[in-house]
């Protein structure tokens, strides 16, 4: 059976935040989500930048789509309904647990942790609220809108919010990964990712796909 190369990528170290935003240096070119898994999903782009600053994460994504959809307000709803990125970590030696991070376009966040989709266990409110998000559409619902429609979404997840792994710098460590892009009540639902996910029906908690992660 043919197995497709394990995905690396490089997630430098800048100086703060601010320059994090600004896409600065060798954060302009960024990633891209260019697997198009289970569905066609051709007038769908995301691309996306990932560095840290030692102690926190810096995520943004770039999207452009066909139609938006932004529902949900509240921390831990099923963001993946609307048009929603999700970030998805398991640091080296945790044994095969991993989190999750969802969001929608309009920075509504879910988070857990666990071993599967079915053992999952969800943040609470008070360790979301540790999570910063800067959603270029505002933070208001809207419902659906069509498109096309560009969208940014900036986050910055603090070692902090990865309560299980007592994190105190990411510098020179290492973790496996996804990064996805979803709409499951889109007219036209999609599924991309980073790394390609090989299984039947859409599925994107299967870490054993996830591509690696070093942090400089």
């Amino acid at each position: 059976m043919y197995m497709m190369a394990q995905k690396i990528l490089i997630v430098p170290k800048v100086r703060s935040w601010e320059q994090a935003l600004t896409a600065d240096g060798i954060m302009r070119e960024g990633d891209s989500l260019d697997n198009r898994n289970w569905v066609d999903a051709g007038e769908v782009s995301v691309r996306f930048l990932i560095c840290h600053d030692g102690s926190d994460i810096f995520l943004q994504y770039f999207v452009e789509e066909p139609q938006v959809r932004a529902t949900h307000t509240r921390f831990n709803d099923p963001v993946h309904e609307d048009s929603c990125v999700e970030f998805f970590i398991a640091f080296q030696g945790e044994q095969e647990r991993y989190y999750n991070f969802e969001f929608n376009c309009i920075g509504t966040m879910l988070g857990g942790y666990g071993k599967s989709r079915q053992e999952r266990d969800r943040f609470s409110e008070e360790v979301l609220r540790q999570i910063t998000t800067i959603p270029s559409l505002g933070k208001k619902p809207f419902g659906l809108r069509e498109g096309p429609v560009i969208w940014k979404l900036s986050i910055r997840l603090p070692a902090g919010v990865f309560i299980h792994s007592g994190i105190d710098d990411l510098t020179g460590r290492q973790a496996s990964a996804n990064f996805y892009k979803c709409g499951d009540r889109l007219d036209n639902p999609h599924y991309l990712s980073w790394a390609a996910v090989n299984t039947p029906k859409p599925d994107f908690h299967q870490p054993r796909y996830f591509g690696k992660l070093v942090f400089r």
